[in-house]
């Protein structure tokens, strides 16, 4: 679709979302920013308003249904239908699993999975009635290959295979589901040993930026990308292939 689209990103704050956020509001399109924080939501569309794109603000926990019922009901009020959703929320919990707790995986679970999908029943019904929209899940390439850390890559394989899972229900609606699944992306929360390790073991040598996915993502809204549907898009530059980058036991 060529028009300007209202597209819904989650995780809004965060610093990969500030890269989306820009690529995204750059092609003319107004950006709903949803985070669990107030303040880092308004703070990310401000962002963009002072760059001359549109933006605007709303709080919300994925994780809980009451919570995005409100959601919708105040985006469509404010701003109309959302035409493409961009499941970017997410929480890294750096515990292995002798540290985890039933509680501290569910939590993983509940933001990184049960939020996408909460955002994906809430809204895909008036793309589905409109005959268009785009669902886009940020999954992770710890979700092909697995991870130290065991609930963030349980619940990043669990966003692709729910992506993949949602293709019957969606079914000749004009509405496409992927999973972009990006390796180590530029963000404040990559340390520099992770930085070390990409120099040396992902083919490309490169860290992601975050501009990157939002190239994707631009990508994937327009009418070329109609036919891609159900698809882990790989954004690691040849990571998953050689794999041995979070291998501890190596020397």
């Amino acid at each position: 679709m060529s028009t300007p689209l209202n597209i819904l990103v989650t995780g809004a704050g965060g610093g990969m979302c500030r890269g989306i956020n820009a690529r995204l509001a750059g092609a003319g399109h107004t950006i709903v920013c949803v985070d669990l924080n107030a303040e880092a939501s308004e703070a990310a569309a401000q962002t963009i308003r002072d760059s001359g794109g549109n933006a605007s603000a709303f709080a919300a926990d994925v994780a809980d249904e009451a919570a995005v019922a409100r959601l919708l009901a105040e985006v469509t009020s404010a701003v109309g239908p959302v035409q493409a959703l961009v499941n970017a929320a997410g929480i890294l919990d750096r515990k292995y699993l002798a540290d985890s707790t039933a509680e501290s995986f569910r939590r993983a679970l509940d933001v990184n999975l049960v939020g996408p999908f909460n955002l994906i029943r809430a809204f895909s019904p008036a793309m589905i009635e409109a005959g268009w929209g785009r669902i886009i899940n940020i999954a992770s390439i710890a979700g092909v290959t697995g991870y130290p850390y065991p609930s963030y890559a349980a619940s990043k394989a669990g966003l692709a295979n729910l992506t993949r899972s949602l293709l019957e229900d969606f079914w000749g609606t004009g509405v496409t589901v992927n999973s972009v699944c990006p390796g180590v992306v530029d963000t404040p929360m990559v340390i520099q040993e992770v930085r070390d390790q990409v120099r040396r073991r992902v083919p490309t040598q490169n860290v992601i930026e975050p501009a990157e996915i939002g190239a994707m993502i631009a990508f994937l809204l327009t009418d070329d990308a109609r036919n891609i549907n159900g698809a882990d898009l790989l954004i690691d530059g040849g990571a998953t292939r050689l794999f041995s980058l979070f291998n501890n036991h190596e020397g």
